[in-house]
């Protein structure tokens, strides 16, 4: 009879509730929480510098405005002479 195996039974233990769960959770939020504001407060941030850098411009730069505002000024002339000249003369007959 000695030699008989019992059906092992899990050790019985104190049982967590549902509440004490959640509780256990909001606690641990709350800490990961106050960890990060004390790790952010302790590292300084750097503010970010910025550099404005003045330079001259280039050969290409200036012969590309020259050409882009002759472009615009001859551009407009055309258009004028188009719409003061040209259209009206533009008759629509009808038959």
């Amino acid at each position: 009879m000695e030699d008989q195996v019992l059906p092992s039974q899990p050790p019985v233990g104190p049982q967590i509730t549902p509440e004490q769960l959640a509780e256990m959770k909001a606690r641990a939020r709350e800490l990961a929480i106050q960890q990060t504001l004390v790790q952010q407060q302790a590292v300084p941030q750097p503010q970010p510098q910025v550099i404005y850098v003045r330079r001259n411009l280039t050969v290409a730069e200036i012969l590309l405005v020259l050409l882009v505002s002759c472009g615009i000024v001859t551009g407009t002339q055309w258009t004028w002479n188009f719409a003061t000249n040209v259209l009206p003369r533009i008759e629509i007959k009808m038959r």
